[in-house]
């Protein structure tokens, strides 16, 4: 053993030499040995195989595009009303006798609604027809005045031709001594007494027209009142003014109404609307087609089935929002009955066609004008992957957006591109972090052939 440490290891044999009989040599020569093997194993352990990192795919659902012709949607928010909605308000202050429809139930035109107690009224209506009655006999005693002034008028004036003569003649006795100053006074007198009745009577005369027109003008307000009570009366018992629902009643019986008072409020069935706001950017377009004549068919969405509706007219006037105009759709007869006043449905209304443009789901766009078109690019010399598919990747597509549609609950865009063609397949899915280049693996692809 001493000979091989001294003649092989050298150094290393001439300190085993020296420290062998050390209590600590044994150990050390046993640490010493297992490093040397460690070191020899990783020495000789063969490299591992490096694998190469493969790029994520991403599994996409895709649609064909079809160009042509498409018809732009607008859904709106529309309030249903009636333009024929009143309110009853109380002509007369009465009591309410008996209410006779009650809020929600239908009225035919003509029919009573409620009845109010009358017995005032009459009060006054009686008071009002002894008013007329009185004045006519006025007028009629006026005229019978008048006939006998002027008939009284005739003799007045005769009766003053005659005192004038017997004046002339009592003037020449007296100024032939034959009677006396006083019998001469006397006649002068009477002949102007006689003057005074004669002009009284003429003043009678000329007045009459204007007493009779005073009496006239007094009667004509007095019929007019008799006849604005004659109404009041009629009134007492309020009738529908139409064919329709009651929306409120606003009075009991026994309870005390004045002039102005709201009895109940009504609306016509056979007169009912949409209103729905029409965005700013739409009002031109909306009534150039109307202008036109364009059709622009509509359907409001209720709780028992869509309703046909047609878009009649929009409003002069921005609405309280101040970012558009209200647009109106005409309700059919027929399906008012559907309707309740006030309530809020979906409205959606078929705009003017227009053309070269494409159709996608909302789910297609990204951000506000980006979708996706799926390419096909070379991954190897081959022009396959690893599993011999085609590398398909994705390309940013900028797109305008000219309108909106709906069909069967689910809303598709309306866009348009320069580098969009026939063909072109643009995912659906939404992915986390899409951008231009990324791989994609392409899943039940349709083609979007509706119009």
């Amino acid at each position: 053993m001493p000979s091989l440490f001294s003649t092989r290891l050298g150094p290393l044999g001439s300190l085993w030499q020296q420290h062998r009989q050390s209590r600590l040599a044994i150990p050390a020569l046993i640490v010493a040995g297992t490093v040397l093997l460690v070191m020899s194993f990783k020495l000789l352990q063969p490299a591992p195989p490096i694998k190469a990192k493969e790029e994520k795919s991403w599994v996409v659902q895709t649609i064909t595009l079809q160009n042509g012709p498409k018809t732009p949607q607008l859904e709106l928010y529309g309030k249903v009303e009636s333009p024929y909605t009143s309110t009853l308000t109380s002509t007369v202050d009465a009591d309410v006798a008996s209410l006779e429809i009650r809020e929600g139930e239908r009225v035919t035109r003509g029919q009573t609604i409620l009845v109010l107690d009358d017995s005032e009224v009459r009060l006054l209506l009686d008071q009002r027809q002894s008013d007329v009655a009185d004045l006519e006999a006025q007028i009629e005693s006026e005229n019978t005045r008048h006939r006998n002034d002027l008939a009284s008028l005739k003799l007045e004036k005769s009766l003053v031709e005659l005192a004038r003569k017997k004046l002339a003649r009592e003037e020449k006795t007296s100024k032939a001594n034959l009677t006396s100053q006083s019998s001469y006074d006397s006649q002068k007198q009477a002949l102007q007494s006689q003057e005074l009745a004669l002009k009284a009577r003429q003043l009678n005369v000329d007045s009459h027209p204007a007493r009779l027109a005073q009496l006239q003008a007094r009667l004509k307000q007095k019929r007019a009142q008799l006849e604005q009570a004659e109404k009041d009366l009629k009134r007492t018992e309020v009738a529908a003014p139409f064919d329709g629902i009651v929306l409120n009643t606003s009075v009991s019986p026994g309870e005390r109404v004045r002039p102005g008072e709201v009895l109940v409020e009504i609306y016509a069935t056979d007169e009912v609307e949409l209103r729905a706001q029409l965005p700013q950017k739409h009002i031109d377009d909306v009534r150039r087609a109307l202008a036109q004549g364009i059709s622009m068919p509509a359907k409001a969405v209720t709780p028992v089935g869509d309703i046909e509706v047609h878009l009649h007219r929009i409003s002069g006037a921005i609405g309280q929002t101040g970012t558009g105009v209200d647009a109106l759709f005409e309700v059919a007869q027929g399906d008012s009955d559907k309707l309740v006043i006030g309530e809020v449905l979906d409205v959606i209304v078929d705009l003017p066609e227009i053309d070269n443009v494409y159709r996608v789901p909302v789910s297609a766009l990204y951000g506000t004008d980006r979708i996706y078109r799926v390419s096909s690019a070379i991954a190897d010399d081959n022009g396959t992957d690893d599993n011999g598919a085609a590398d398909t990747r994705l390309e940013t597509v900028r797109i305008e957006k000219l309108g909106n549609q709906v069909e069967g609950g689910q809303y598709y865009l309306l866009v348009r591109s320069d580098k969009l063609d026939d063909g072109d397949r643009i995912i659906t899915t939404q992915l986390p972090h899409a951008v231009s280049g990324l791989k994609v693996i392409v899943r039940d692809s349709q083609t979007d052939d509706r119009q």
